[in-house]
């Protein structure tokens, strides 16, 4: 059976130099990181040495931009997941509490970002989804984002700050919170 667009090793990109050049003017990718279009007939997936797939989208739905933030990475390290695998739902999400926290002028907290989103699969990616149990910190949020996994490039892996792992479906590590935790 062939893998579908679900699958890290059947997601080609489509982006040209062009639109590429565009993308990096506008987000200002520095060429420090050498942005570069994968081959045509190069599947995201088995990944470059010293690089990581970067999706467009992340940057234009999810707010994400190149130097990330030290919450970002705290989530990421604490999940055990690489930014290649997170969908732009999940990067949304996290930036949307830590741009809430800031704004009520205070630290983001990975244990109360743990109470209102959980670590789910979503296929070969994984995403944050709203717990069912307690309030959503968002509303009006898109359900549907087309074409996101086509439009990546590489990057050196030189801008993430700490080296991130790789998280394989087999890992399975309980991510739930303890049950007395209380915030305000």
């Amino acid at each position: 059976m062939a893998p579908g667009k679900e699958h890290l090793s059947a997601n080609f990109s489509v982006l040209t130099q062009k639109h590429l050049d565009k993308f990096n003017r506008e987000y200002q990718i520095t060429t420090f990181l050498n942005p570069k279009l994968p081959a045509q007939n190069k599947a995201v997936y088995p990944f470059l040495v010293r690089k990581f797939p970067f999706y467009t989208r992340v940057c234009n739905f999810a707010n994400y931009r190149v130097r990330s933030t030290k919450f970002l990475i705290k989530v990421l390290w604490f999940f055990g997941v690489h930014i290649s695998q997170v969908n732009p739902f999940g990067l949304s999400r996290i930036n949307h509490f830590e741009l809430s926290c800031r704004a009520l002028n205070r630290k983001p907290d990975l244990n109360v970002f743990r109470y209102f989103y959980e670590f789910i699969t979503a296929r070969d990616w994984y995403t944050f989804a709203h717990r069912k149990s307690g309030p959503s910190p968002s509303s009006e949020e898109k359900s549907s984002l087309k074409n996101w996994k086509d439009h990546f490039f590489w990057l050196d892996d030189l801008c993430l700050t700490t080296d991130i792992a790789w998280r394989f479906k087999d890992q399975s590590v309980d991510f739930e919170l303890k049950e007395d935790f209380i915030f305000n």
